[in-house]
């Protein structure tokens, strides 16, 4: 059964002032974090005995993580806060991933009319993703800023940004949810825009999808974690994915 909660939509990522591990140091919050540092004698959660013999690695610097407001930090132990700005509502996502394969046949293989194969990780991701996005939104500037020169005149002051294609730093909700229990999924999805499309200007919201390359530098990846109840020590468990500094849940607000 899916659980419950709102799913499907486009965030960008804003860092925030990192926080450094020491005596007394926790988190206030919980949320999205990307690791900075982690010390000699680090207090981040770390994997099991059988996740390990599984394969999983403990989190490294540049990881993008969820952890829990309460969470101590050690002496050496970074961590960035991540502030989530929602831009848009996504309707669909579309995604491909490119694998890679080695030949490593020897000639009893060839012999035997065989060839011998091994895989090597995806090395490549790209798709397209359709949604929504507030007209004349500080999202839609940035969008459009991808391919074409865009100018701002507020009342007093006038500026021409050159278009300029930079990296996205976003993160997908997949399945949001702050029911304690139920395992919430979220995608941390650097890219870049490839092409972008929108339809005629409207009051409200506006359609587009862009094509994008996943950045794969920037540590991308899907992220689960199950909604704790921290009630009990007076603190919520709710993520900072579904209270990004903007609780009316509004493409417009943030920045």
């Amino acid at each position: 059964m899916k659980p419950g909660g709102k799913d499907g939509k486009l965030y960008k990522i804003h860092e925030e002032a990192e926080i450094s591990g020491g005596a007394t140091a926790a988190l206030e919050r919980s949320g999205f974090y990307r690791i900075k540092r982690v010390g000699e004698h680090t207090e981040l959660p770390q994997p099991s005995n059988e996740d390990l013999a599984k394969g999983a690695r403990a989190m490294g610097p540049g990881d993008v993580v969820h952890l829990w407001a309460g969470q101590t930090l050690a002496e050496g132990d970074e961590v960035i806060p991540l502030r989530l700005v929602l831009i848009s509502f996504v309707k669909d996502v579309s995604n491909s991933k490119q694998g890679t394969s080695y030949d490593v046949s020897t000639q009893e293989n060839l012999d035997s009319g065989v060839r011998e194969y091994i895989t090597g990780a995806f090395s490549e991701s790209s798709g397209t993703i359709n949604g929504t996005v507030e007209t004349d939104s500080e999202a839609q500037r940035e969008l459009l800023n991808q391919f074409s020169s865009v100018a701002v005149e507020d009342g007093e002051h006038y500026a021409i940004f050159p278009a300029k294609e930079t990296k996205q730093d976003y993160m997908l909700s997949r399945r949001e949810t702050e029911t304690v229990g139920q395992t919430a999924v979220w995608e941390h999805f650097p890219v870049t825009v490839e092409s972008l499309n929108m339809d005629k200007p409207l009051d409200g919201e506006q359609n587009f999808n862009f094509n994008y390359k996943v950045d794969g530098g920037n540590h991308p990846g899907m992220i689960y974690y199950t909604v704790r109840d921290l009630s009990a020590n007076g603190q919520q468990g709710g993520s900072q994915g579904s209270d990004p500094s903007d609780p009316s849940g509004d493409p417009e607000g943030g920045d």
